[in-house]
């Protein structure tokens, strides 16, 4: 699995000051999260135009729910333990 970039909250206050938000308005950490969980790390070539997309990709989300990303973290979390359940019920039934 690749690791995820980290974004500190200096980072995300300035991708976001880029993109003209209201910090009363949106969740710095919420906001951070998701643009951890969009980041890519192609190259050491300038990614600042990528990281502005992604920021406003993360914006939108956002937009719909405020706390998308909180969500999206605990339904992966839901998913991972639901096919590590069925992998053990698989194997269990397979052996049993």
């Amino acid at each position: 699995m690749k690791k995820r970039k980290q974004i500190s909250a200096e980072e995300a206050k300035l991708i976001g000051k880029s993109l003209h938000i209201d910090w009363d308005q949106v969740d710095l950490e919420e906001f951070r999260q998701g643009l951890m969980k969009g980041a890519h790390d192609p190259e050491p070539a300038p990614i600042y135009p990528g990281v502005l997309l992604t920021g406003r990709v993360v914006l939108n989300h956002m937009q719909e729910f405020p706390d998308y990303f909180t969500r999206l973290a605990k339904l992966e979390e839901e998913v991972d333990e639901y096919r590590n359940g069925r992998s053990t019920d698989t194997n269990e039934s397979v052996n049993g």
